[in-house]
């Protein structure tokens, strides 16, 4: 029961993830009005002319996460651009509450981490690497 509850737990957070970082990606292919809050948005980042690359990015990035055999990477890599994105927020004048959302994500990413790679967890306390059932 134990097992069958962590894969539930795994596998609800890396939806959960997988479906906002699709939505996003999605959003960056979609024009922008001149003059919207999108665009000013853009502009205060400095993402402006990159959107369509990000997006594609982070296609690859979710796919591989969602992929059971290239999730580990998947995860270092959402990790990373997560990061990034947190990072760009906070440097750009976003407060805390406006960057919720990537809190959040970073723990649901580190949940979903947790219960669908264990061996990441084994690694980093210098343990063995349990075997799969």
């Amino acid at each position: 029961m134990k097992m069958r509850f962590g894969i539930i737990v795994g596998w609800t957070c890396a939806i959960l993830v997988a479906a906002f970082n699709i939505f996003a990606a999605v959003m960056k292919f979609l024009p922008v009005a001149p003059g919207s809050d999108a665009e000013a948005m853009g502009m205060k980042l400095g993402v402006t002319g990159l959107e369509q690359q990000l997006g594609v990015l982070e296609f690859i990035i979710v796919i591989l996460f969602v992929i059971p055999r290239t999730s580990t990477i998947g995860f270092v890599l959402m990790v990373g651009y997560l990061g990034g994105s947190l990072a760009t927020n906070l440097t750009h004048g976003f407060s805390n509450m406006e960057a919720l959302p990537i809190y959040v994500l970073f723990v649901l990413l580190t949940a979903s981490a947790y219960f669908r790679n264990p061996e990441l967890l084994s690694r980093v306390l210098g343990r063995s690497v349990p075997a799969k059932v």
